[in-house]
């Protein structure tokens, strides 16, 4: 298996047309997997590929419901095969399908069908285990995200600016919201969509979760503590002092269906003496800023958690494994790592006070090393250079990658 982050369709198509590996795009629902496919689609017809050799199938539109169990879609791709032509099989929320990684894993190795696979699917423990499983070392995962803010400006035809930004920051980047910018009406709702279908279809259903209430307020606890550190047996304890009593075993399950779902990323703490991952006391964030807005609205106290939410993203967007520093007693707000670069970041709201200035620049002072140390900040200031350590505005961050 290889796993590559925000790559296009040019780049799949490519680097992967024809070649014998199940392409796999994965990623929370409504980010995009499904134009990605239908973008997939036109490039293979603009390469020669003709209609009849084309299978498309998403799973989730009732017109293919008979298409819902592994010996049903076999017999459905057998039949298109039958002029003898290669299949190009673009199948779409492939975990609706009972039995699907049998009937892949068949095809695949089919010696009479021959086909070129490409999938999409929005939980992560299904895909990644189910494939392992049948197709260890022959396929490739693309994670595919929400919009970033570069796409943002562009897919909504926004200019560059502050209040853009501000958008951005609330709405989040579910590319389905470019329509329904003007009401904030119609981007909660379209929101809460997002969130109960995931809730219900991806987490709650799949796993059988009865407490349901309690889900919701593990949500709804990490919602409010995005840019924080805490652990399992924090939120059991702080179920407790509410009347509701949680293991924290069952604290850690439904956090790790949460990020099945692709709903909650969680980033462990890196000690940069010890240099080893430490095992307690995690961060959590969001797939999307904008489940944060539909969670518990936009107010300022809870600016610097999504504004570290939006850094996180744009870093795995951008191919990094992210981390957050263990300095001693203090803490930076991500170590970004990609192959032999290192990039240590600090994210603030506002460099108001010197007190606020003194905090964020010290733990990066305290770095000994010569890998590049930046400050993102909202502060409308030119770039600055002290010691080493870059601050920049984070718009500026965001649209230039660097």
């Amino acid at each position: 298996m290889t796993v590559y982050e925000r790559i296009g369709t040019d780049e799949i198509i490519s680097l992967y047309k024809d070649k014998p590996i199940i392409k796999v795009i994965q990623g929370i629902r409504r980010c995009g997997k499904s134009f990605m496919l239908s973008l997939i689609e036109r490039k293979l017809l603009e390469k020669g590929v003709e209609e009849s050799q084309i299978f498309s199938v998403n799973f989730e539109d009732f017109e293919n419901s008979a298409l819902l169990d592994a010996h049903s879609l076999y017999d459905a791709v057998k039949k298109r095969s039958s002029n003898g032509k290669k299949l190009y099989l673009l199948f779409d929320e492939i975990q609706e399908c009972d039995g699907w990684e049998k009937c892949v894993n068949s095809l695949y190795s089919s010696k009479t069908i021959e086909t070129d696979i490409y999938i999409t699917g929005s939980n992560a423990n299904l895909l990644s285990s189910e494939l392992a499983t049948y197709l260890s070392g022959r396929y490739v995962i693309v994670n595919m995200r929400t919009l970033s803010y570069k796409e943002f400006l562009y897919f909504n035809d926004f200019q560059e600016s502050s209040e853009s930004f501000k958008k951005f920051m609330t709405t989040g980047g579910f590319p389905g919201l470019n329509n329904m910018m003007e009401s904030e009406t119609q981007i909660r709702s379209y929101l809460e969509g997002i969130y109960s279908t995931v809730l219900l279809k991806d987490i709650i259903k799949r796993n059988k979760i009865r407490e349901t209430s309690l889900l919701e307020k593990i949500i709804l606890y990490t919602a409010d503590n995005v840019g924080n550190i805490f652990s399992a047996k924090r939120i059991s304890n702080f179920m407790k002092e509410n009347g509701r009593k949680i293991s924290v075993e069952t604290v850690y399950s439904d956090l790790q269906y949460l990020q099945d779902a692709f709903v909650l990323h969680k980033v462990q703490r890196y000690d940069i003496r010890g240099k080893k991952i430490l095992e307690t006391m995690e961060k959590y964030y969001f797939a999307d800023q904008g489940l944060l807005f539909f969670l518990h609205g936009y107010k300022d106290t809870y600016i610097n958690g999504i504004l570290e939410n939006i850094v996180y993203l744009e870093l795995l967007r951008r191919g990094f494994e992210v981390f957050i520093g263990k300095l001693g007693d203090t803490k930076i707000d991500f170590i970004a790592k990609k192959g032999g670069e290192v990039l240590y970041i600090q994210v603030s709201y506002l460099l108001v006070s010197e007190e606020t200035k003194i905090r964020e620049y010290r733990p990066l002072q305290a770095v000994n090393d010569n890998f590049p140390k930046l400050i993102l900040t909202m502060d409308e200031l030119p770039e600055s250079n002290e010691g080493g350590i870059v601050r920049k505005n984070i718009r500026e961050w965001l649209l230039n990658k660097n």
